[in-house]
């Protein structure tokens, strides 16, 4: 379910901002609601895009979901509200440990969000910045940080249900022939790697360079939609699952970026002895996740399924390239001590 909030640059985006028009009730409607008149209001991009609002002393942005197009995506008016009070709830947690990211504002006539016209319509901080551009050496390096900075935010957040309407890894079933037969060698990995036992808490799902966004030269996480409970290390797959291509657009990895990542990661978050396995073996769990999720909303996308075949023919060379990289770390670390 694609709920969330995010944080974009909004003086880079100014050709595509716009004020509601005479034709668009809902918007307005929305803004009715805030203590304090809108001073700006401007959608970010084209249709179904988020709104930037100023008022008073306030910088939100407003996006919403339109609720029978989430019916058809089997999440019913009740479970979409409940899994967007869930996000906020935990949103509110994570901005109270003190970690910088989307937080509701209950500006909503007392609330942060509210079914206006046919639509959930949400309201939250605006984070501002740039986004991340293509990631390289560094940024790799500076982007696993993040998501380890992250995490030790969430665990001091605390442990919580599960997210409605939630779509965990091992709950995921594709009904493709191909990803049935890695599924099948999956499960037997998440049993070698402890996924049972191992820690848990709110994954982003998708700390992407596309949900980062820079503020001069600190880091921010955004778009936290697809959030929801899981064993920790696998949002470092979920991560990597873009980031770790050769190109954006790619179906090939290239092992020294997710070894670049896991670094990063690493220099803020002690990682386990079988850190390169756990890595890949998420990696094809969070493409057999994507693939149950093309197949229960109708789309095809072919590039799910041959990227997760290459990881699944290559997994050994790649969590071989992330244990050398870990192991040079370490003695970095040796020599530093001594």
């Amino acid at each position: 379910m694609y709920l969330g909030s995010l944080g974009l640059q909004v003086e880079t985006m100014e050709r595509t901002m716009r004020t509601p028009r005479s034709d668009e009730p809902d918007v307005q409607a929305v803004l009715d609601l805030l203590p304090e008149p809108a001073d700006d209001a401007w959608q970010l991009g084209g249709p179904g895009r988020p709104w930037f609002v100023r008022y008073g002393t306030r910088k939100a942005v407003i996006r919403s979901n339109e609720l029978a197009m989430l019916e058809r995506l089997r999440f019913p008016r009740d479970m979409a509200i409940a899994s967007t009070a869930w996000l906020h709830a935990y949103l509110r947690d994570l901005s109270a440990v003190g970690f910088v990211a989307p937080a509701p504002l209950n500006d909503l006539d007392g609330e942060s969000y509210r079914v206006i016209g046919g639509s959930l319509w949400e309201l939250l901080t605006f984070i501002p910045g740039r986004p991340m551009e293509w990631p390289d050496e560094r940024g790799l390096w500076d982007a696993g940080r993040l998501l380890a900075q992250y995490h030790d935010a969430c665990v001091l957040a605390g442990p919580r249900a599960q997210r409605p309407g939630a779509l965990p890894m091992t709950e995921s079933f594709p009904s493709d022939p191909d990803a049935r037969r890695v599924q099948a060698q999956l499960r037997h990995e998440l049993a070698e790697i402890g996924h049972e036992s191992a820690l848990r808490g709110v994954i982003h799902g998708d700390a992407t360079n596309i949900n980062v966004v820079i503020d001069e030269s600190t880091l921010h996480l955004v778009d936290f939609a697809i959030a929801y409970e899981e064993a920790l290390a696998a949002d470092v797959a979920c991560a990597l699952w873009r980031n770790g291509r050769v190109t954006a657009d790619a179906v090939v990895y290239e092992p020294t970026r997710l070894a670049r990542f896991v670094q990063g990661y690493a220099s803020v978050r002690r990682v386990g002895r079988l850190a390169g396995r756990t890595t890949v073996v998420y990696l094809k769990a969070r493409g057999l996740q994507l693939q149950r999720r093309m197949e229960l909303r109708g789309r095809r996308d072919e590039t799910v399924m041959q990227r997760l075949l290459w990881i699944a023919a290559r997994q050994d060379e790649l969590s071989e390239a992330i244990d050398r990289a870990l192991e040079q770390v370490g003695e970095v670390h040796k020599r530093h001590k001594t």
